[in-house]
C-alpha cells in the first residue's frame, strides 16, 4: 500500500481579546517561546507530517514569517489569512492545501501548545482507519444542565479537543458544502461533519492539551511548561 501524504493546518487566527493587551495570544510566550511556535514544533519534528499551512491574522503574517525563520520551522509552506470565524479560518487553510494533494489533514488549534507527537500520530492513524477522528477527554466533574437543574450522566459527556484529523476529500467537501449554504457557525470541524451525517470517532486526548483563551489559561500553561521543563532536567 502506498504511503499516504499527511499534512496539517494550524489555526492561529484568534485575536486574544479575552486575554487582554494588543498582542494576539498565539504570539505570547511560554517558557521563552511563542505559543504558536511551541504548537508547531511537534509537527515540525514528526517526520510523517509532510506540509503545514499556518493560519494567522493578516496583520500578523510578517511577525509569523519572522518567527518561522528564527525557530527554523521548515514545514510551513504558506501562511493563510484568518477568517472572521474559526470555520472560515480552517477553510482558508484547506483551499491552498489542495495544491499539495494530501490524503490526510490534521487540523489543530494554534493556542494548544502542549500537543504531543504521540497524540498527532494517534490522530492521523485513526483518520486512516476511520476517515475522521477527534481527540477528546472524559469528564471527572459532576455536570448539571443549568436551566433544568438536572444532573447529567458524565459517562455520556466528553470534552472535545484538537487535533481533529480527516481524510482530506471528506473534510474539504464538507467545508465547500457549508460555504455554498453560507453557514459559518460551526465551532469545530467534527460538528461540521456531523451536520452532514458523517460521524467522527473519538480518540483519547490529553488533559495537558489545554487551549489558551484567557489570562487564567495562560498562567496554567506557564505552570505546565515549568513542570515539564523540570522533569526534563
Amino acid at each position: 500500500m502506498p504511503k499516504q501524504k499527511i499534512c496539517a493546518i494550524i489555526v492561529g487566527g484568534g485575536k486574544g481579546r479575552r486575554i487582554g493587551g494588543n498582542t494576539p495570544k498565539q504570539f505570547l510566550k511560554i517558557d521563552t517561546i511563542p505559543i504558536i511556535i511551541k504548537t508547531l514544533l511537534p509537527f515540525e519534528k514528526l517526520k510523517e507530517i509532510d506540509t503545514v499551512i499556518l493560519v494567522l491574522p493578516k496583520k500578523w503574517k510578517k511577525r509569523g514569517e519572522t518567527l518561522l525563520r528564527k525557530y527554523r520551522i521548515k514545514k510551513v509552506v504558506e501562511i493563510a489569512n484568518a477568517g472572521r470565524t474559526r470555520q472560515s479560518s480552517v477553510y482558508n487553510g484547506l483551499i491552498p492545501l489542495r495544491r499539495y494533494n494530501p490524503d490526510i489533514v490534521v487540523i489543530h488549534d494554534g493556542a494548544r501548545p502542549f500537543i504531543t507527537e504521540k497524540l498527532i500520530r494517534a490522530s492521523y492513524e485513526g483518520a486512516k482507519k476511520f476517515g475522521a477522528v477527534s481527540a477528546a477527554i472524559k469528564l471527572s466533574d459532576t455536570v448539571f444542565e443549568k436551566k433544568k437543574r438536572v444532573k447529567l450522566d458524565r459517562k455520556n459527556i466528553i470534552r472535545i479537543q484538537t487535533p481533529q484529523t480527516f481524510k482530506f476529500p471528506l473534510i474539504l467537501s464538507a467545508h465547500l458544502s457549508a460555504r455554498k449554504k453560507k453557514r459559518w457557525d460551526f465551532p469545530d470541524d467534527s460538528s461540521l461533519l456531523l451536520s452532514y451525517g458523517k460521524k467522527t470517532v473519538f480518540i483519547e486526548g490529553d488533559k495537558r492539551n489545554i487551549k489558551i483563551t484567557d489570562k487564567e489559561d495562560l498562567l496554567l500553561a506557564r505552570a505546565i511548561a515549568k513542570t515539564l521543563s523540570s522533569r526534563r532536567l
